[in-house]
């Protein structure tokens, strides 16, 4: 069966031109045919009657107008703004292969936004990405050109919903090294996992610190870098999607603040089986395990521990919080447990600590100051020992014996840790005939 044949008696001029391909770039917009209705001639009068008969009524041919061809368009769902947007419909004369176009009405008037051609039954589909939320109105034009003469789809308006990324708002300060985090929620959740990131302003550009998955329900936490002090406008934005798909939420500002944030707590004897031992001067319930911030050479604030005896827990924060807030930089602090309890390992490795039961390194016969809990030993590197047996100690400390020339984290009479243990009554070893640069204790 051929086309002419598919189409009706009424509608055949307007429809079947511009279903293939050949006739919608030829005649995209005709005039629609109309038949002109006849003006009735008077009826003759009869002679032998007193008026005029009646004359046969006459049928006008209706004019054929875009809006009664046979095409459709499924009403399309409400969809989000970085989501295809699907249109479907057919021809009802069940045409294939007849080019169609969609069509976006904006301000400026009408916008091409797709073509396509039916397949079997007339049917066809289009999909297309609003990247503006709100209520966008589109209609499907048989042919090439808007508007047609051959036919198009009644106007179909779609609810474009808005994705939002929404940042949490912050508090006015945090700690260093607290595990600041950015909160929010991505609405709609987006189907299997997203990324979103934490930028923030740096030479009038945002640029990406650190990243976090998004949970299923939309929700999520994005770690701060706050291992150094510092006031920042920060904002999210989701991560690994197409750049017209990248919701950003809105900026803040966060502070975050230098402090020594000490916490004290007990200890058990497991936490320190190779520093302490049946016999050692101190019980572990006569000790206290503090954590504390402190600046390192890296120019960033760490987080240290010390083991220390309850009796010097205060004491040992006042001198810490002196240090800490005039930034004097240690390289690391941490339990010589650590380093297996062995006094040579920990200094090796520039530690900075307190206790570890032990017997003088140099002289295996006396107990070490450091077994009550009390004294302690700050950066070993850059404050080498000369033991009784005239060793020095650390071997890679050997460099730093020369106290003329000053580097970072060396120990002198003004530096901030001397100062402050000195107040406290602690002792400094320097002034000994065989100097312990790194070493203090109470008098």
């Amino acid at each position: 069966m051929n086309a002419r044949a598919l189409c009706s008696a009424a509608v055949v001029a307007a429809l079947c031109v511009g279903l293939t391909p050949t006739a919608a770039s030829a005649a995209d917009n005709p005039t629609p045919p109309v038949t002109p209705v006849s003006t009735p001639t008077p009826a003759p009068v009869d002679p032998t009657t007193t008026g005029p008969t009646t004359p046969a009524p006459t049928t006008p041919t209706p004019t054929v107008t875009a809006d009664m061809l046979p095409i459709t368009l499924d009403q399309p769902a409400a969809t989000w703004e970085d989501r295809p947007i699907t249109f479907t419909g057919r021809l009802e004369t069940g045409l294939v292969n007849s080019y169609l176009t969609l069509w976006e009405q904006l301000s400026t008037g009408w916008v091409l936004r797709g073509s396509t051609r039916t397949i079997t039954g007339g049917a066809y589909k289009f999909t297309y990405v609003s990247p503006t939320p709100g209520a966008a109105t589109f209609r499907v034009v048989i042919g090439v050109k808007f508007p047609s003469a051959v036919g198009n789809t009644p106007d179909r308006v779609v609810n474009v919903l808005d994705r939002t990324l929404v940042m949490n708002k912050p508090a006015a300060s945090y700690i260093v090294l607290t595990g600041v985090k950015m909160t929010g929620k991505l609405t709609p959740p987006e189907p299997g996992q997203k990324l979103v990131g934490l930028q923030d302003r740096f030479g009038g550009k945002w640029r990406t610190l650190t990243s976090a998955w998004i949970a299923a329900n939309g929700t999520f936490a994005v770690p701060v870098p706050d291992n150094l002090p510092a006031t920042k406008t920060v904002r999210v934005v989701t991560l690994g999607g197409a750049s017209t798909a990248v919701e950003a939420s809105g900026y803040a500002v966060i502070t975050i603040k230098a402090l020594l944030n000490a916490k004290v707590s007990y200890i058990s004897a497991a936490s320190i089986n190779k520093t302490y031992r049946p016999g050692c001067p101190v019980k572990p319930s006569q000790l206290r395990y503090i954590t504390l911030n402190y600046w390192g050479f890296d120019g960033l604030v760490h987080r240290g521990e010390l083991v220390v005896r309850d009796a010097a827990v205060a004491k040992m924060i006042t001198v810490w919080t002196v240090s800490f807030n005039a930034k004097f930089p240690i390289r690391r602090m941490q339990r010589v447990d650590i380093f297996g309890g062995s006094d040579i390992r920990a200094m090796a490795a520039d530690n900075t600590s307190v206790f570890n039961c032990r017997q003088v390194t140099g002289n295996p016969y006396a107990l070490s100051p450091h077994s009550y809990g009390f004294a302690i030993d700050i950066n070993t590197v850059e404050n080498p020992y000369l033991a009784a047996n005239n060793v020095w100690y650390p071997s890679n400390g050997l460099a730093y014996r020369n106290r003329s020339v000053v580097r970072p984290g060396m120990l002198f009479s003004t530096s901030a840790p001397t100062r402050a243990l000195i107040n406290q009554g602690f002792f400094w070893g320097a002034g000994w005939r065989k100097p312990d640069y790194q070493h203090f204790q109470p008098k």
